[in-house]
């Protein structure tokens, strides 16, 4: 039964440009620590275009043994003409392409048998773990756009989705399957598996961003997905980071199950102040007025946890029947 609640450098992926002007402001470093609200005059920017896992193309992951924490080390995947950056850490093992020719997936999983040397618990109730130096030990495996999606646009973002039988519970602060990367600090948005017993078919739509009258630890909407059902989203971003009295971004998400005989449902639309605009919220100089699509599966370490998360048709883009997975023609 599906439910759904909702509370208060290399060459990459085949990538074609909009014909619109991009206008973008931000402060001058050594005079402000924020950057300016977007102007009433500025022009929406250039999408570019992204697809990966997409029946009747050639796919390929690169260099599977060398995954590591840097971005494009190995795990990359091929598609035709394109090609997606991968990234692995901790016990998440390298993107792999699973199923029969004619079903295919790219897949995303956890080793069980992976351990941090020298992890040490950092909070026994959330089973979270850190290292000696007090960070919090994460484990990831991934699949990457380019760093070049545009705030004050929208953009559009495509895909279908697995999550199969025999998976743990997530722990701690929840488990991304796809997120939304500005800069070094805490992704501004995505789709996570939702933190807690029984509730690994759970998917969460979140943001995160600076306004002040916002608790982002609070997911805009649940939607319980089953076992090993493919299911298809398409979620609008309109990144639009708080200041005060500026105009707030958008987020809307649409749902179908796979072969259902049920149409198209908008599962919400609503606005939010998300994204980043203070510069020292990014570690290391990272801040950028753009963003990366990341997919896949990042989550804080639990030893001895099986998690695996089932991508296909995804697809990025400036509007909806761009990249929408079904009714396509």
């Amino acid at each position: 039964m599906i439910q759904m609640q909702i509370s208060a450098h290399g060459r990459l992926a085949r990538k074609t440009m909009a014909l619109t002007v991009a206008l973008t402001l931000s402060a001058s470093v050594g005079f402000a620590a924020v950057t300016s609200s977007r102007p009433a005059s500025a022009a929406a920017a250039a999408v570019p275009s992204y697809s990966a896992g997409i029946a009747g193309e050639s796919w390929t992951i690169e260099n599977a043994s060398a995954c590591s924490a840097t971005l494009g080390a190995g795990g990359n995947l091929r598609e035709g003409a394109g090609w997606f950056p991968g990234k692995c850490q901790g016990a998440g093992q390298a993107p792999q392409i699973t199923g029969t020719s004619d079903a295919r997936a790219l897949t995303f999983r956890t080793d069980k048998d992976f351990r941090y040397e020298g992890a040490i618990v950092e909070d026994p109730a959330k089973n979270t773990w850190k290292d000696a130096a007090g960070n919090t030990l994460r484990d990831r495996s991934e699949l990457a756009t380019g760093w070049d999606l545009p705030f004050h646009t929208d953009v559009w973002v495509g895909f279908d989705v697995r999550i199969p039988e025999g998976v743990d519970d997530v722990t701690g602060s929840g488990a991304y399957v796809l997120q939304l990367w500005q800069c070094t600090a805490n992704p501004i948005g995505g789709v996570r598996i939702q933190s807690g017993a029984g509730n690994g078919h759970n998917l969460q739509f979140v943001r995160r961003g600076e306004d002040p009258d916002t608790n982002y630890d609070i997911s805009m909407a649940t939607k319980s997905i089953g076992a090993n059902e493919w299911h298809s989203f398409v979620i609008k971003y309109n990144v639009e980071p708080y200041h005060d009295g500026a105009p707030k971004g958008r987020i809307a998400v649409y749902h179908k199950r796979v072969g259902a005989t049920t149409v198209e449902e908008k599962l919400f639309e609503r606005e939010e102040y998300f994204g980043y605009a203070t510069r020292s919220t990014c570690k290391d100089d990272s801040f950028k007025n753009e963003f990366r699509i990341k997919f896949g599966m990042y989550k804080d370490y639990q030893p001895g946890a099986t998690f695996r998360s089932d991508f296909r048709n995804v697809r990025i883009g400036a509007s909806k029947a761009a990249v929408q997975p079904y009714n396509r023609g």
